[in-house]
């Protein structure tokens, strides 16, 4: 039985996912989304939170529209959205839209791999990415915006989400935090 959740849309077209949160993609996605995006969302859905993510997204209250662009030094982003649709966080009625951008290109040039439980292959990268931005969206989606990398409930859910993809020490910083200069690590850039 196939399960139909309908909020995340690559390719112009929304993705389907069945009843354990794996992803099915059209033909057309497939032709023209590079596949470390796709490995990186199954990856990502396969985990407890990514799950609970596309479900909890899973109504026509909301829509999440994926690019693939190279964004300077980062795996991806997801823009704020504007101030109408933070505001508008708890009326159900109205279609709350989304940006999330994918770098599927993005290479690390200065950072070395410490540890094997670190993103080490380009799905392994768009599955954190995926679970990053993401994340941005969720806190969007209840109204808080941007600044909240430093929010405690922003760390802890990011921990859980890394954690449950098998990447413990990733840390998701604003780029002018004093600890990027500590850690040999993958970062989240804003």
């Amino acid at each position: 039985m196939l399960a139909i959740f309908l909020a995340i849309s690559l390719a112009k077209e929304h993705v389907t996912f069945d009843e354990k949160c794996a992803p099915r993609f059209t033909p057309n996605q497939i032709e023209v989304t590079q596949p470390a995006v796709r490995e990186g969302l199954a990856l990502f859905t396969a985990t407890e939170r990514g799950c609970a993510t596309v479900r909890r997204f899973d109504t026509r209250e909301y829509e999440i529209t994926v690019f693939e662009e190279d964004v300077n030094g980062s795996t991806g982003e997801a823009p704020p959205p504007g101030l109408a649709t933070l505001l508008a966080a708890n009326d159900h009625k109205m279609v709350k839209r989304y940006e999330l951008i994918l770098n599927p290109s993005f290479k690390r040039t200065s950072e070395t791999l410490v540890f094997d439980d670190e993103p080490n292959t380009p799905a392994r990268m768009m599955a954190a990415a995926w679970a990053a931005e993401l994340l941005h969206v969720d806190f969007y989606s209840r109204g808080i915006s941007l600044p909240h990398h430093t929010r405690g409930d922003f760390q802890n859910e990011w921990h859980e989400l890394a954690r449950q993809l098998g990447f413990p020490r990733l840390e998701h910083l604003d780029g002018d935090d004093p600890r990027l200069a500590r850690h040999p690590r993958v970062f989240f850039w804003r």
